[in-house]
């Protein structure tokens, strides 16, 4: 059966399992993916070997299944976030200045842009026609789709509208990063 989850009090993060390190609140896992990204610019930065844009390219390709499908556990009925912009209302607000309503929730929003940010600079770097963000940010929003779209059928994960509109974000700012740090 589809649950469809809209009301903007409830906190949409409720699914622990995309963390390493329970109690968390992904706050690790962001640090790690930051690690993990200016690792690989300075790598790919300092070295021209295609054998080590492919190594980081199959490092990047396991955490992204790692982090969407292999940690997470099968729920009973396949849940969707059909609304745009609602994990973030739910992690941020603007009462007298910017808040922080739950800690989770930006967290996930962080991570889910942090996961395709990677991709939008692999890209480009692994094949020619992806030079273009006319070419990647398409691919960044499919890929995104396809992976959505799975954790729907497979019940491993909600479908969330935000997840592709946060990953293709992540897609941009790093095909925006190839082209300001690590285009030939």
């Amino acid at each position: 059966m589809w649950t469809f989850l809209h009301n903007p009090i409830v906190p949409i993060a409720n699914d622990q399992v995309w963390t390493l390190f329970p109690g968390s609140d992904g706050g690790v896992e962001v640090l790690m993916s930051l690690g993990f990204i200016v690792l690989s610019i300075i790598l790919l930065k300092l070295t021209k070997k295609r054998s080590v844009l492919w190594l980081i390219t199959g490092i990047y390709l396991f955490a992204v299944i790692f982090f969407t499908m292999l940690v997470r556990t099968r729920s009973q009925e396949a849940v969707t976030f059909l609304t745009p912009f609602q994990t973030i209302r739910n992690a941020i607000g603007w009462n007298d200045g910017f808040t922080i309503l739950s800690r989770t929730n930006l967290y996930q929003v962080i991570a889910n842009v942090l996961l395709f940010l990677p991709l939008g600079y692999l890209l480009p770097r692994l094949f020619r026609p992806m030079r273009h963000w006319y070419s990647t940010i398409p691919v960044g929003l499919l890929g995104s789709l396809a992976i959505e779209t799975t954790q729907l059928i497979t019940h491993l994960g909600c479908f969330d509208v935000d997840d592709l509109i946060t990953n293709t974000i992540g897609a941009a700012i790093g095909f925006l990063i190839y082209r300001l740090i690590l285009r030939k």
